[in-house]
């Protein structure tokens, strides 16, 4: 049935018109830097980021954007390393720009290896796709849901809007049972998706994807009541270059 109903899809999908590829947004400045040198907590959390891209690259005000740091750890590595340090939430959108709110990720934050614990020019600032795992997957199992329809129908819209080089898909649980199972878990339900991805649309190729599972170590929210746990639940489709 999810077969039938993929080749229908793709069908449909396929004769959209394809954008310009896309390019990683980044962060070009700080709005509201204060001249008094003062970095409480509360200055911080009131930064507005200046970011070089905006609504003609489908980023809206409302938006929630991953944001990572560029990092060579050794000078034989030949690519940097991106770190996921924290969030983005767009307050403002334009064509060529847009503003945001920056939340950092405290357990990457607290790194010896992320010198300065906010966001700074040139990071990157990456728009995902977040999808309900209840929805994907029966509880702790990776099989697909036949009622996952919906679902792809937003990864195959969401994927045409930036058109590509490289796709990552992100599974993540919440904190109930083992870490290790819970990575596993999250491993295995990133590559399924991965899996239907390829073999159901042309334009998502098996070079350009890439699956990852993070178990419970990237929370949304705090694991501490049945509605957070059931948000922490979930796999990112994340735009990556």
């Amino acid at each position: 049935m999810m077969r039938r109903w993929g080749l229908v899809c793709l069908m449909s999908i396929a004769a959209i018109p394809v954008s310009a590829q896309f390019a990683p947004p980044r962060v070009v400045g700080v709005i509201n830097q204060p001249n008094s040198g003062d970095r409480s907590q509360a200055m911080l959390d009131d930064r507005r980021y200046l970011i070089d891209r905006g609504v003609e690259t489908s980023i809206f005000r409302g938006d929630i954007l991953n944001v990572y740091r560029e990092r060579r750890l050794s000078r034989r590595m030949p690519e940097p390393l991106r770190l996921f340090i924290g969030t983005m939430t767009i307050t403002d959108s334009q064509r060529g720009s847009s503003v945001g709110v920056f939340t950092p990720h405290e357990p990457m934050m607290s790194q010896a290896v992320i010198k300065l614990k906010t966001a700074l020019k040139n990071d990157l600032v990456v728009p995902r796709l977040i999808l309900d795992s209840g929805v994907l997957f029966d509880a702790g199992q990776f099989a697909l849901n036949p009622r996952a329809q919906a679902e792809f129908a937003k990864v195959a819209e969401f994927v045409q809007m930036f058109s590509p080089a490289k796709l990552v898909i992100e599974g993540h649980t919440d904190s109930d049972g083992e870490d290790m199972s819970n990575l596993r878990l999250s491993e295995q339900r990133a590559g399924e998706i991965r899996k239907y991805l390829i073999n159901n649309y042309v334009f998502i190729s098996a070079g350009m994807i890439e699956a990852r599972g993070f178990g419970e170590s990237r929370p949304l929210v705090p694991n501490d009541s049945r509605e957070n746990k059931a948000l922490n639940r979930r796999i990112e489709v994340i735009i990556w270059e």
